[in-house]
């Protein structure tokens, strides 16, 4: 996976766009949703200015370039942060029943493949 900015932009859209279905949000609100809950961000513009700065002070930054052939250390790095992300779409979205299986999704990646890969 290349750590190019403009690439990881693209991760990151296709992101919001996978939660914007998942949860019937507008667009502008999921890639929000996104930046606050996944990255850690405080909108969708802070977060496009972090990468394009490729500044990756907060580990969080690094799972934009997370896709289904990254490397595994992009995989764990989303593994140990995940009850947290997953606590920070409960207050964003209340009500909303985001999981693991969810969350793990937004990446493109299958919750098979994904336990396959932290057990490694």
């Amino acid at each position: 996976m290349s750590f190019e900015s403009e690439a990881l932009i693209s991760n990151v859209k296709r992101q919001a766009k996978r939660l914007s279905k998942k949860l019937s949000l507008p667009l502008g609100q999921a890639q929000e949703g996104v930046s606050i809950c996944l990255y850690g961000c405080d909108s969708y513009s802070d977060l496009l200015v972090k990468i394009k700065a490729e500044s990756f002070d907060n580990p969080l930054i690094a799972l934009s370039a997370l896709s289904p052939n990254s490397e595994i250390f992009l995989v764990k790095i989303l593994a140990s942060h995940l009850d947290s992300i997953i606590g920070n779409f409960e207050k964003k979205f209340p009500g909303s029943n985001i999981n693991e299986e969810m969350v793990v999704s937004l990446f493109g990646l299958s919750f098979s493949e994904f336990k396959l890969k932290i057990s490694t």
